[in-house]
């Protein structure tokens, strides 16, 4: 699959072909072929928006995952929260992107561990944009943080086993696609996916 704007749009309509139905992460079970459309914001915000503003024209809705501590984007701008703002006005959902290398070992410990510094950041996401935010994704998650299903109460683990195994997970992360979506998709084999797509590729 290319990454352009069209090739975007015939994923979409593939989709809805093959009798998949567009769900975020609370609403999917009451549907027999779902699929879970997930986008995390690692560099840009403005490619954000754009793919945001796409996916409102096509009549679907995604959930966009923010880090609060990219060093590309600052969430405390004025700009930047409008942006965000936007985002969820087009009819998607906000959440937490976290990076778990940016806290060390010794603040895990002095914190309560990894779920109570995950949740302090859900609730600072909250506080900054107004928005109630109630799932997360890993950035670069480690294989001990992807086997350990952590488990967050209320709020989801996008990685969590039941959407990263009972699923079937696709994404094109580092600009490639480990698997073929298409042919996945094509192949009907899987009710539920579960896709990641990246807006800045």
């Amino acid at each position: 699959m290319q990454f352009t704007y069209r090739a975007y749009e015939k994923l979409i309509s593939l989709l809805r072909d093959k009798g998949y139905e567009f769900s975020n992460y609370r609403n999917w079970r009451m549907k027999d072929r779902v699929v879970i459309l997930r986008h995390d914001i690692d560099y840009s915000l403005d490619k954000a928006v754009a793919l945001a503003e796409l996916e409102r024209e096509l009549g679907v809705s995604s959930t966009y995952f923010v880090l609060l501590t990219s060093e590309f984007y600052n969430l405390l701008s004025k700009d930047n929260l409008s942006k965000i703002s936007k985002i969820g006005k087009l009819g998607h959902d906000i959440g937490l992107h976290f990076d778990e290398v940016n806290y060390s070992e010794e603040y895990y410990k002095d914190h309560g561990g990894i779920e109570s510094v995950i949740l302090e950041e859900v609730n600072l996401l909250k506080q900054i944009t107004g928005i109630d935010v109630d799932s997360v994704s890993m950035h670069r998650p480690s294989k001990k943080t992807l086997e350990s299903n952590i488990d967050l109460g209320p709020v989801i683990n996008s990685y969590g086993q039941q959407f990263f195994q009972d699923f079937k997970y696709v994404s094109d992360s580092r600009r490639r696609w480990r698997e073929d979506i298409v042919a996945i998709i094509n192949s009907e084999k899987y009710a539920k996916l579960h896709i990641l797509t990246h807006a800045f590729w």
